[in-house]
């Protein structure tokens, strides 16, 4: 706990020491230096024309490609979106440019994510007690809840979880392997009662 104590307050002291001499290339450039290569575009979001979904890419897209609401279930988003504007009001502080949602327009971009995020298995369900449960948890919940295997059609399933390993990929997390990947498929698309 103190070491990771520790490190925080050297990050935060690095953050602090370099963002004045930092904040106008973060101005201009703040795209390349904080998210991956991959995201949505506003259009791409579902019901994009509604208050919630204009809000969400006008702020979010000021420092990252725009996350699916399906990132993240609809457990997750609020604690999340609560993370990301500590990491807003940082930008914001060293990067004038950077606006950050009124207290309203956040309610109604949480209200937005939560409607549209995906449906999480619950604590409590007895899947979870399933030798197969295991990798799915390790890998899934490493960046958001493990998904509930009903919310999705089994043939979905094989998509899903290689994008998601793409994405691990991308981020140089370790890859599923193959006998790991068909587990989590077999997991999530087995028909149930």
């Amino acid at each position: 706990m103190y070491l990771n104590f520790l490190r925080l307050i050297t990050v935060v002291s690095i953050l602090f020491h370099c963002s004045s001499s930092m904040a106008g290339a973060w101005d201009k450039n703040i795209k390349r230096i904080v998210i991956p290569s991959f995201g949505l575009t506003a259009d791409q979001l579902p019901d994009p024309q509604s208050k919630g979904a204009v809000l969400f890419a006008s702020y979010c897209s000021q420092c990252h490609n725009l996350p699916s609401p399906k990132m993240h279930s609809t457990n997750d988003w609020p604690v999340r979106f609560e993370k990301m504007m500590d990491h807003a009001l940082l930008m914001a502080g060293a990067s004038p440019g950077v606006k950050t949602p009124a207290d309203k327009e956040k309610k109604e971009i949480v209200s937005y994510l939560e409607k549209n995020g995906f449906r999480d298995l619950p604590a409590n369900s007895p899947l979870r007690a399933e030798p197969e449960a295991f990798n799915v948890v390790w890998f899934c919940s490493v960046c958001h809840a493990v998904p509930d295997p009903d919310q999705f059609p089994a043939k979905e399933w094989s998509k899903i979880v290689d994008r998601m390993n793409s994405y691990r990929k991308k981020q140089g997390r370790e890859e599923m392997s193959n006998s790991d990947r068909k587990g989590i498929i077999n997991f999530l698309a087995k028909k149930r009662q």
